[in-house]
């Protein structure tokens, strides 16, 4: 009776199963009992590889399984993938279609706030990282999202608040990059200089804030000048977020920037000459 029921359970999805799958099915089901029937009675010579073929068959059709039993990915890691890819449009429409409860909708309703933040909508974003924070206070994500929006709309005290609860609550150190930029930006120049020194590891697979980071302890005669070639790989993602943000304090901070390291690798072109 088991047996019949796991069968009956494991079979139930299979109208819904696309073409493809269903005919690697039917190819691989009938060979099972075949190379069983080799492998237990066969000649000698042909059991072992029988039995070896009929566990590889097995595991084969194990995957099949999985993959043809495999979900569609939800709402939000759709909205996940666009934002990633820079689509903020699509994913401020996916995630605006999420419902607001379930396990998923603190992450939602941060990731919704920072797709806002970087359509330039501001105020929806404000809303949506409050409503995660009532939620969840001590979410470090939101923090960070909270302390991002402050820091582009040139709020930098407050960002620094945010970030410093952030890491508090368990924050990656990459955190302190954003930390140390705002603190630069508020003129605290000691804490900039250390907080950009401690993320400086963490910044290993993030060229682009590194770039910046050096470029911050450079102004802050803690670091040496940013090298023309990391200048040269980096320099459109802060050409980048300097459009974006145009209409903000920090917008005008970052084209200022993207000025600077123009000239750094101008000069550096010619010294290369």
């Amino acid at each position: 009776m088991m047996f019949w029921r796991v069968a009956r359970d494991l079979t139930r999805p299979l109208p819904t199963w696309d073409a493809s799958s269903k005919l690697s099915l039917a190819i691989a089901a009938p060979l099972m009992p075949l190379l069983l029937a080799l492998g237990f009675f066969g000649p000698a010579a042909l059991q072992l590889p029988a039995r070896i073929g009929a566990f590889g068959l097995l595991v084969a059709i194990q995957l099949l399984f999985l993959y043809a039993n495999r979900r569609e990915a939800s709402p939000y890691h759709q909205a996940q993938r666009c934002f990633i890819a820079g689509d903020y449009q699509a994913a401020r429409e996916l995630l605006e279609s999420t419902p607001d409860r379930g396990r998923a909708s603190v992450d939602a309703l941060i990731l919704l706030g920072n797709t806002y933040r970087n359509l330039g909508d501001f105020g929806s974003s404000q809303a949506a990282i409050a409503r995660a924070l009532t939620l969840k206070p001590e979410r470090h994500l939101a923090l960070f999202s909270l302390g991002k929006l402050n820091l582009v709309q040139g709020q930098y005290g407050s960002a620094c608040d945010c970030f410093e609860r952030a890491i508090q609550c368990g924050a990656p150190d990459i955190a302190r990059f954003d930390w140390g930029q705002a603190s630069y930006l508020l003129g605290k120049r000691d804490e900039a200089a250390r907080r950009l020194l401690d993320a400086r590891e963490s910044l290993a697979e993030d060229p682009a804030q590194l770039l910046l980071a050096g470029y911050y302890l450079r102004e802050l005669d803690a670091g040496d000048a940013p090298e023309g070639g990391r200048i040269r790989e980096n320099l459109q993602h802060w050409r980048r977020e300097a459009a974006k943000y145009a209409a903000t304090p920090y917008g005008l901070h970052l084209s200022q920037v993207v000025s600077d390291l123009e000239a750094e690798l101008e000069k550096s072109e010619v010294e290369a000459i």
